[in-house]
């Protein structure tokens, strides 16, 4: 499976970035799993007094709850991408946010050179989101508008993106 991340800043373009990523890929042929990261304080999937909260309470390891249109499984902790990542059965793994993950390999989404300039480091393979739409090339790394040349930047996803194996390496 490879591995790669969507980041930036809200409005920047991430989400419309990587929803079309995803597309790209899967028209491609790939399996893709995908898993976003939300930076919201004390956010739970579960709801206090809920059944699965109760499992939780009595030390359930993992909750599982099933509808009749999706089932959900909760880790009740927090995770690392490595450790999920090893749970998933794919060809591509989109991130959408993780961006503390320095050696997974990214797109950076901006809406100008401030966002990008705060975010940018060694992992950033690619830039896109609002930014995509004033530049072509940023201090040489490619600047692709992911709405309208999603193949290009799919191209280099499928060129950049690292191997589960190789993250597990070298963590």
């Amino acid at each position: 499976m490879k591995i790669f991340s969507v980041i930036g800043y809200t409005n920047s373009g991430k989400t419309r970035t990587i929803i079309e990523a995803i597309k790209e890929l899967v028209k491609r042929g790939f399996i893709v799993n995908s898993i976003k990261h939300v930076h919201i304080e004390n956010f739970s999937i579960d709801t206090q007094g809920k059944d699965s909260w109760k499992h939780k309470e009595a030390g359930s390891s993992v909750i599982g709850i099933r509808g009749d249109n999706e089932t959900t499984l909760i880790y009740p902790k927090s995770m690392n991408v490595k450790d999920l990542a090893v749970q998933l059965n794919a060809d591509f793994l989109a991130l959408e946010g993780f961006s503390n993950e320095k050696l997974i390999p990214k797109i950076l989404c901006a809406k100008n050179i401030d966002d990008l300039e705060e975010k940018l480091d060694e992992s950033v393979f690619a830039i896109s989101g609002v930014i995509s739409n004033e530049y072509k090339e940023y201090k040489k790394i490619p600047v692709i508008n992911g709405l309208t040349d999603i193949s290009s930047l799919v191209d280099l996803i499928e060129k950049e993106a690292i191997d589960l194996i190789i993250l597990l390496e070298n963590s």
